[in-house]
């Protein structure tokens, strides 16, 4: 099933899952402040989970799980593969933008959800609305089940038709586009297949890279998800394909893997 047909499906899905969880019992953190809609709280982002929820280190005040309001991403543990794909480029795509960066958070008029998230409004360096910015580029839609700012309601309106339109992120039908490695780092921040022959392979961390002959490209695969792959892990020598979101790691282009199903053989050895 394309990306486009599974969204409208993804955002009825959270909302019966939004509205039956109203009955459930909010247990608000101890080190929070007491909750006031527009309330402007400042803080670190130490982890993001998913595309629309992420950990910040408050100033003052302790971590928080944070939830964004008005946006929903599909969802990581869904049965289907293509939808946990999606799931993973939408975590990308915010952990790229998100992670360790400053930013502020707007209250809505609720301050948690059933699961003691805050939710809020996440702006980054320069006033900019990431939950906007995350309709907008193609990763979420709209979520407008719950009351907040009309005008911030019809800016995520707005951001959704626009990346409908533009046939942005999720909303893209695959194949996505094919570039060979040494075009990858004029591509950061697209969702891409790139064509490479690996030169080699090695650990660092808690990853196993694929390194890309003749060009500065790498598959980065977390060693969790390396021991799934298919077939041989021998990948030295073959000619590859890496799907996903195109990331810098200091200056470095890379494509992160969080499936099987984003690295494909495409030849033997070269």
């Amino acid at each position: 099933m394309s990306a486009r047909r599974l969204l409208p499906v993804l955002a009825a899905t959270a909302a019966v899952a939004a509205v039956l969880g109203l009955a459930g019992v909010v247990r608000p953190s101890p080190d929070s402040a007491p909750a006031r809609p527009g309330d402007v709280l400042k803080g670190l982002v130490t982890s993001v989970y998913d595309g629309d929820t992420i950990r910040v280190r408050l100033h003052g005040l302790g971590e928080e799980k944070v939830r964004l309001i008005g946006v929903d991403t599909p969802e990581l543990d869904d049965e289907r593969e293509p939808v946990r794909l999606l799931a993973f480029l939408a975590k990308r795509y915010a952990f790229s933008r998100l992670y360790r960066t400053t930013v502020e958070l707007v209250r809505g008029p609720e301050e948690r959800d059933d699961y003691g998230r805050l939710l809020a409004f996440v702006r980054t360096e320069g006033g900019e609305s990431f939950n906007v910015r995350l309709v907008r580029d193609g990763y979420a839609h709209a979520f407008l089940k719950f009351p907040f700012d009309e005008g911030i309601r019809r800016e995520l309106r707005e951001a959704e038709a626009e990346a409908r339109r533009a046939v942005r992120g999720l909303w893209r039908d695959e194949p996505y586009p094919v570039v060979a490695a040494e075009a990858a780092s004029g591509r950061a921040g697209e969702v891409l297949t790139v064509r490479f022959v690996c030169r080699r392979q090695f650990k660092r961390g808690g990853f196993h890279l694929l390194e890309a002959e003749g060009a500065a490209f790498d598959a980065a695969i977390p060693l969790e998800v390396f021991k799934t792959l298919p077939g041989s892990l021998d990948f030295e020598g073959r000619a590859l394909e890496a799907t996903g979101l195109v990331e810098l790691y200091k200056g470095r282009p890379q494509i992160m893997i969080g499936l099987p199903v984003q690295i494909v053989r495409t030849g033997g050895e070269e």
